[in-house]
């Protein structure tokens, strides 16, 4: 585990990271005195889980079996309500881009494991909100909840938002987005060692593989399921995605297989 503190202009925030089911997690809360609390909090409805999902259960199953004992249904993706903004290049991350090899063992999970998408939210989104609101409510502070692609937010943000840090593939340039709530997910589908060429993914409605039309999708929403709904909306539905995020009102951002980004809503540039 380790801690860091983070200060800005009239406030402060504190994060813990840890890692579960092989993703890294990531806990920071606006009142530094809370953190001992937080965390316990979060370990335990962790922990509730993992004693409730086998880890032998294949990764379709266990996904599965995570979304129905956190009551997870397919929300409709609903519009972003907060402000998101470009921070500076220096600006303290609340929540760190995945450095290169995580991503490569992401990508190598997803080729073993086969990847399937689904249209609907991902557990890990939903751990994540839960997690979020659970310490807001008990801690009574502004909380942000990283757990994999996904980062969920609760409670009154710090001064100048929380700080998002994203990376579309291994050795890309980072960009750092500043939210006042809300959340953002973002999926990637670039092979291991192999940015320019796309992880082929499996739709469970036909089952029929479909190379994606985007190397990394990132979307912002009110809450992370409906972020995470809307990431795998758009990769289902290909060249057609900009066009689909922009009638929903959800800012994102998409970059293509050559690496040029589309920024949908007011995602800033």
């Amino acid at each position: 585990m380790t801690i860091s503190l983070h200060t800005g202009i009239r406030t402060a925030t504190v994060s813990s990271a840890w890692t579960a089911w092989d993703a890294p997690f990531r806990l920071v809360v606006t009142d530094p005195w809370a953190m001992h609390h937080a965390r316990l909090h979060v370990t335990d409805l962790v922990g509730a889980l993992v004693a409730s999902v086998g880890r032998r259960l294949p990764p379709a199953r266990r996904d599965a079996r995570l979304a129905e004992l956190l009551g997870g249904t397919c929300p409709a993706p609903r519009p972003f309500p907060y402000g998101i903004a470009s921070a500076a290049a220096d600006a303290d991350v609340h929540r760190p881009a995945p450095v290169p090899w995580q991503q490569e063992f992401t990508a190598a999970a997803r080729a073993r494991d086969g990847w399937t998408v689904a249209p609907g939210p991902s557990a890990a989104a939903l751990l994540a909100q839960r997690c979020a609101e659970l310490v807001a409510e008990s801690c009574s502070c502004g909380v942000l909840v990283a757990f994999g692609d996904h980062v969920a937010t609760s409670g009154l943000a710090p001064v100048g938002g929380w700080r998002v840090q994203l990376r579309d593939a291994p050795g890309a340039p980072t960009t750092i987005v500043a939210i006042d709530g809300g959340a953002i997910s973002s999926v990637g589908c670039g092979r291991p060692g192999q940015p320019d060429r796309l992880q082929p993914f499996v739709v469970p409605a036909t089952g029929r593989a479909v190379v994606p039309a985007w190397r990394s999708v990132a979307v912002a929403a009110a809450d992370a399921p409906a972020a995470s709904a809307a990431c795998t909306g758009a990769l289902l539905r290909g060249a057609a995605a900009p066009a689909w995020l922009a009638e929903l009102g959800l800012p994102a951002r998409l970059v293509d297989v050559h690496g040029v980004s589309h920024r949908v809503g007011h995602w800033p540039a």
